[in-house]
């Protein structure tokens, strides 16, 4: 008689653990299903902000000159180098976020700025620099002096991409329009009218 109970006293506890087991499962489930199920995400919102991304493409030339004095002579050489690059203008998706409450969507939108700046490999050749030596004792153009000279042509491309008001408010203007046409065309597929706020700041 005892050990039947001690083994429906066991069994009860196992069912016990085992629909306690199934409750933790289920509700972890739902909250799963939920999130899933959310029309509106900042991850979302991340993805169609990388779509908004500009990319410029420059063409530039590089120079650099270098006098020095040998001996009595006066010497000089110089290096031009001719350039093809691309910069990306976008959004830190990093910075982007967003509150929804109610029909109240509410995105935090960072100012546009240069994401990337790369000189291309591929438009660079023997034929892309052209140097220049005068006076007796010049120094002759060396693998360093290239090196500086495309260290100088990123440098340049990247100063003349950030000053560029009007393609950095062109691609924050892109990304704008973008995110808010999502928006509201999630709204729309839910039968949501969402009304769309903004937050800008600078970095």
């Amino acid at each position: 008689m005892n050990n039947r109970k001690r083994l429906c006293t066991v069994f009860f506890i196992l069912l016990l653990f085992s629909q306690i087991g199934c409750s933790v499962a289920s509700q972890s489930n739902q909250e799963q299903a939920d999130k899933k199920a959310e029309p509106l995400n900042l991850g979302q919102l991340k993805s169609v902000c990388e779509l908004a991304t500009l990319e410029c493409y420059y063409h530039n030339t590089a120079k650099s000159s270098t006098d020095k004095k040998v001996l009595f002579w006066n010497t000089n050489k110089k290096l031009w180098m001719e350039y093809s690059g691309i910069v990306k203008i976008g959004i830190d998706i990093s910075r982007l976020d967003l509150d929804i409450s109610g029909q109240v969507v509410t995105i935090t939108l960072p100012e546009a700025k240069v994401i990337s700046c790369k000189v291309d490999d591929a438009s660079l050749s023997k034929d892309t620099f052209y140097t220049e030596q005068t006076g007796f004792g010049a120094d002759q153009i060396t693998a360093q002096d290239q090196t500086d000279a495309f260290a100088k042509a990123q440098q340049t491309m990247l100063e003349e991409a950030e000053k560029d008001e009007s393609l950095l408010f062109q691609a924050q203007e892109r990304a704008r329009t973008l995110l808010l046409h999502y928006v509201k065309n999630i709204g729309n597929t839910i039968g949501v009218e969402y009304e769309v706020k903004w937050k800008t700041f600078k970095d």
